[in-house]
Order: structure tokens, then sequence, then C-alpha cells
């Protein structure tokens, strides 16, 4: 399985790679609209700045903000995604090049109106909601509970110009798939090429432990050479997070951050408190039962990724995994299977394994054109799952562009995981209920511990623990560097996986493998939205028809908090239930994996 060579990106299927020509038919079209738009901006500022006092004038302003907005989003998209697919391509380089352009501009001549707005009288932000735009109800809220932490206007303009400069997570992603270049390995007698895509997709998985963890001697040594660089990058990023905090009047960086993305301090601790003490037994339980099959008496955490079963493995072509997606989230809804066909005719779906490739996936959805999935397709089963949890996202704001303002087009954190892993779910729930073979009901279910939970509730977690530790380091203004950050990371996994394994050599540099740490208080909430995820992927089981209550809560996007969100949907996270069901949950499905592994015997 792990002899795959990456090829140049001018090699793979074009029929397999995404449709860039959904937002614009060519470059000269993108670059035409790059021209135009950035003098739109510069006539924004000469026509509302320090007018948006007057609630006739605020009320057109914001209109063509919103219609700006949605057009320099949709720009950005088109820059910014062959990057993720392409990087060595010097036609997207420059495409890209030419956004940072009117990034610049935007900042420049956009600020004001947030500055401007943050600054009007309370009674005319009312006023603006009860007379003109109802719909913007929760957003307004959210200004005037941020009015405290506001600078001046021209503070509040530097920081906005600040913001348009490349960024340290662009020099990480320069480290990362243009600097570093990983040595092959030897194995089973055959020599195996490595990169961050291969280790990561294929090689971490492998059942021949041999390969396994020579692929991850290989992975660390090349992470050990740059650990000071991606230190030096991370830590400058969070030292500036720090230092807008104080700015703006927090003691500490993480009250900043869940600020920022709407979030909730009493949610945030709770999770990170509960998992270490109530989920890791349930995983530390999974790990030996994966030790036992696997006859592996030194357990490492290379070993974490791979199959409970060794010789069953479900091949999938692309093709095929539309007709899984199908029936499986066919429970949600005619529209549902719409858009999976709309996915895979329209080309949102960039599958190919490719040199230059970002690593993992994600999902980007430009409001009523697409929504741009990336991944790595490997031909196993299991892809399907991602796919299934992109496909929650792509959904989710499917809906949010067609009946909502941009203003409400991101919904809290704490909540935007919960539609890709309900899907998850979802799709576990139907192929279990829908076999009678237990060595395939086992598959799933190892799956669904080994991809779903483990990836979101303890990969994301064991981050999200990292996090806390770090801020609080630099809330105490503690000494950080790449050791510091290496022992703070191996003390976690420590704790949480105890005797259950041993962390390798090389693995405590984890920490330089997720770009999450560079985009604030994100890991946790994968935890959270499979908090609630789980929830409702088990009422809409038992109730088909709460799928619809399901897909309305999906439209409301972000006009609602967290907490209203997940009480609309029919789950109370204002209350720790939900947390322990999900991890109980996961608990009742490792008892299942024993018994099915002692049946097969």
């Amino acid at each position: 399985m792990s002899d795959v060579k990456l090829v140049k990106r001018s090699e793979v299927d074009q029929s397999i790679t995404w449709d860039m020509s959904l937002l614009y038919p060519s470059d000269e079209a993108y670059r035409t609209t790059l021209k135009e738009t950035e003098a739109q901006l510069k006539s924004f500022k000469e026509k509302y700045e320090d007018k948006l006092a007057d609630l006739e004038v605020l009320t057109v302003a914001t209109e063509e903000y919103e219609a700006l907005y949605e057009t320099f989003y949709r720009l950005s998209h088109y820059a910014e995604l062959p990057m993720t697919v392409d990087r060595f391509n010097d036609t997207v380089v420059e495409n890209a090049t030419l956004f940072e352009q009117l990034a610049s501009a935007w900042a420049q001549n956009m600020s004001f109106y947030d500055t401007e707005i943050v600054g009007l009288d309370e009674s005319l932000l009312r006023q603006f909601v009860a007379e003109k735009r109802s719909d913007l109800a929760y957003f307004i809220e959210k200004i005037i509970r941020v009015k405290a932490h506001t600078l001046s206007k021209d503070a509040e303009q530097v920081l906005s110009n600040m913001s348009s400069l490349p960024s340290f997570y662009q020099l990480y992603e320069v480290t990362k798939h243009e600097d570093m270049e990983f040595d092959s390995f030897e194995a089973d007698g055959k020599t195996y090429e490595n990169s961050f895509v291969l280790y990561e997709n294929l090689h971490e998985m492998d059942n021949h432990t041999e390969v396994r963890r020579n692929a991850a001697k290989s992975f660390y040594k090349t992470l050990n050479r740059y650990k000071n660089t991606v230190a030096n990058e991370y830590i400058s990023t969070i030292k500036n997070e720090k230092m807008i905090a104080t700015m703006r009047g927090f003691d500490s960086v993480i009250d900043y951050l869940l600020e920022k993305q709407d979030g909730d301090r009493e949610l945030y601790d709770r999770q990170i408190r509960t998992l270490m003490t109530d989920l890791a037994p349930h995983i530390q339980r999974y790990i030996r039962l994966l030790a036992r099959e696997h006859h592996i008496q030194d357990m490492q955490f290379a070993d974490c990724k791979i199959n409970l079963d060794p010789d069953f493995e479900v091949d999938m072509s692309i093709e095929e995994s539309r007709d899984y997606l199908k029936k499986a989230l066919g429970i949600l809804g005619e529209d549902y299977k719409d858009m999976i066909d709309e996915s895979y005719d329209k080309r949102w779906t960039d599958f190919p394994q490719n040199i230059g490739k970002s690593t993992g996936g994600f999902c980007a959805t430009v409001p009523k054109v697409a929504s741009y999935i990336l991944l790595s397709w490997t031909g196993k089963m299991n892809e399907v799952f991602v796919l299934a949890h992109e496909l929650g996202h792509a959904y989710h704001f499917k809906r949010v562009g067609e009946e909502l303002t941009m203003f409400n087009n991101e919904c809290s954190l704490y909540f935007v995981e919960a539609p890709s892993t309900c899907n998850e779910v979802i799709v576990s729930n139907y192929l279990l209920k829908n076999s009678t073979d237990a060595r395939f009901k086992r598959w799933v279910i190892s799956n669904m511990i080994s991809r779903t939970y483990f990836h979101n509730m303890v990969t994301h977690y064991l981050e999200a623990v990292f996090q806390d530790r770090i801020y609080k380091m630099v809330d105490n203004n503690e000494m950080l560097n790449a050791d510091v950050l290496s022992k703070v990371k191996r003390e976690v996994m420590e704790e949480f996986f105890g005797d259950s394994l041993v962390v390798n050599e090389g693995a405590e540099l984890t920490w330089m493998r997720q770009p999450h740490y560079y985009m604030g208080l994100y890991p946790y909430t994968y935890s959270a939205g499979l908090t609630i995820g789980t929830a409702i992927a088990n009422k809409i089981e038992e109730d088909p028809s709460q799928a619809q209550v399901w897909k309305d809560t999906l439209a409301l996007g972000g006009s609602l908090s967290a907490k209203d969100l997940a009480r609309h949907a029919g789950c109370d996270v204002s209350t720790e239930q939900p947390l322990k069901e999900a991890i109980a949950y996961v608990g009742k499905l490792v008892d299942q994996l024993y018994e099915l592994t002692d049946e097969l015997k």
C-alpha cells in the first residue's frame, strides 16, 4: 500500500481535480475583477467614511459592504485555493500575489466601517435592527459586546493594515511544503519515498510495523531539522495574538481568541477538562486492543493509526463513493442527495495526490457558486468518511449562502464542525444497519473510532490541550522555544495515553504537523462539534423526521450563538450531558469492538 510515488500536478487526471472556472472563466476575468473591485473599495471609503451615524446612510453602506465582501471572498478563493494543490505553478503564485494587493486595499479602505459601526450609539444600532435589518440582530449584539475592546480608529486601521501582510501561517506553509524534503527509507527489503502527504495518508497507517516505524523515523528526522524555524513561526504568531489581546484589554489571550470566534469560556474549559479524565480511558482500551490484535509488545504512538484488522480493507473507486454517500446520507433528504450529485458533476472535489499539494482535507464554500473540497484519494473506503465530513460543511454553508447575508455567513467555531462530524456518524450508522457481516461491522466501528473519534476527539483534542498550556505560558510570560514546545507536547500525549503506549522518539514534534495552531483556538472545536454531531446523528437515526430540524438549524448560519444553534437542533450544550453522552458512545463502540473481535476468533 505504501509504495506510492507522487506525480507532478500537470500529470494528474484533470477530470478529478476541482473546477476553478466555476468562480471565474479565466485568469483574465479574475484579474479584471481584481482591478474593478479595488476601484470600488476606494469609492466606498469616499462615500461613507465618517457618515455612518445617519440611519439611512448606514443601511445603504451596509448593503454595499455585503456585496463588496461577497466579491472579495470569491476573489480570495480563486487566488488561494490553487495554492493548496499546485504551489509550484508560476501562474498560480502570480494570481495569489496579485490578490495580496487587493487584500491590502481592503484593509486600507474598508476597516473604517468596522471601527465606525462599533463606535455608533447603541440606540442607533438597535434602531437599525428594528427598522432596517432584523436579520442582523445577533451580528449587532456581537458588535455591542466588543465595544469595550475596540481601539481608536487609527489604531484599528494599523491593525487592519497589518492583517494584510504575509502571515506566519504562510511562512509555515512554505517551510512545510517547499523547504522540507524527506529521506526515502528501507523496509521489508524495499525502498519507499516519503513526504508529508505520503506519511500522513499512507505510511502512518501501513499494517507492516517495519514500514510504519521506519517511515516515522524518516518523517520526524526531517521535522527535527526544521523545529527551530517552525517554532519561531508559531511563537511569533501567539506573541502577536497576546500583544493584540493586551491592547484590547484582555487579561488572557484565550479570552481574546474565544471572543473573536464567538466562543464561550465555560464550554471551552469543560471540553478541555472532561476529555482528559473521561475519554482517555476508553481510548487507552482501544489502543490495547490494537496492540493485542497486531501482536505488538511495545505499542508506540507511531502505531496508533493502523487498522484493527490488518487483512481487511475495502477498496473504493471515486464513482462508487458517490453511490455510497447518496445511500448513507439519503436519510437527510433529496436536496442532500442532489448536492452530492452536484459536487461530483461540477467537480467540487480535488481528489489526486500530487507534488505541491497540501495535506489533510478541507471544504471552502463560496456562496452561490461551489464548495471546494480538498483531499488526497487513496482508493480506500475510509475516504468515504472524509468526503462525508467535508460534504457536511458543504451543505451547511451552501444553505447559509443561499439564505443569509455575508455578515451571517460564519457561525461560532464551537458549532462549525457539528455538520461534518454528524455526517460521519450517520454514515457509520448506515453501514452498521445494512450489514450482517461481523468482520465488516468490526471494520466500520474500528474505522469510526480510529478516524472520526480519534481524529476529532483525540488528535485535535491533544492539540487543544497543548494550545491551552502554551497560551497560559504566554499569559505568564514564560520562556518558549522549540524544546519547550516539544516538552509540553510530550507531556500532554503521555498524560492522555497513559501506559497504553510509548510516545516514540520524535513524536513530540507532532506540534509541527498541523496548521490549526495558526488559526486561533480552532482545535478544541472539533471535539465540540463532534459532541453535537454525535447527539444529532443518533437523534436522526431514531427519528428520521429530525433531519429537517437539523437542516433548518444549519440554514441559520451565524444568526445565533453556538448554544442557541445547538438548542434549536435539540442538543443543549449549556449542560455537560451531550459531552458525557458522546464519550459514553465511544465507550460503547470500544465495548462492541472487543465483543466482535472475540466473536470472530
